[in-house]
């Protein structure tokens, strides 16, 4: 009972490290996750780089987020989008084997290795892809205007996405 508990226990652990992305800093330029640069005085760039099992989608909430957390420590109410871009970055990795036995690749007959064997290399590809979000804002004071489509209230952006913010 206890192994298979502990068991129970130890499969839900894995799953749910390797299925929530993270929402963090990013350590430097090339990391994965939120940096932001101040370029005016309530003017900003913000940039989230997802890992491999970061779906679009939470790449561009997570730089939602973040730029609601940004207009909110700075004491403004709404922040306005001016231009918003998401990039895929997809690198596909190659991996080899061969079927022979592994004396019998010495063999003069290729493509047969001996014995009646045919060599049969294999080649798998693994695609992998990988979203990052960038976008620049205006933070802004007062109430939202209601006809401004890039403009959205920051608290209101975090209750709506909190349930998907986890962090380490």
């Amino acid at each position: 009972m206890i192994r298979t508990l502990l068991a129970a226990i130890f499969v839900i652990g894995i799953a749910a490290c390797t299925s929530t992305p993270i929402y963090e800093a990013a350590q430097d330029q090339n990391d994965f996750g939120y940096s932001d640069q101040k370029i005016e005085e309530n003017r900003y760039r913000v940039t989230y780089n997802g890992d491999a099992s970061t779906s679009r989608s939470t790449v561009e909430n997570f730089l939602l987020y973040r730029m609601s957390e940004i207009t909110l420590e700075n004491g403004f109410d709404y922040f306005k989008v001016l231009d918003t871009d998401t990039e895929c970055h997809t690198e596909y990795r190659a991996t080899s084997e061969e079927t022979c036995p592994p004396a019998s690749r010495y063999g003069p007959m290729f493509p047969y290795c001996g014995f009646g064997y045919i060599c049969n290399p294999s080649q798998t590809i693994k695609e992998t892809k990988r979203y990052e979000a960038v976008a620049y804002l205006t933070l802004h004071k007062g109430e939202k205007p209601d006809d401004d489509a890039h403009a959205f209230f920051a608290r209101a952006v975090q209750q709506n996405l909190s349930d998907q913010i986890v962090r380490d």
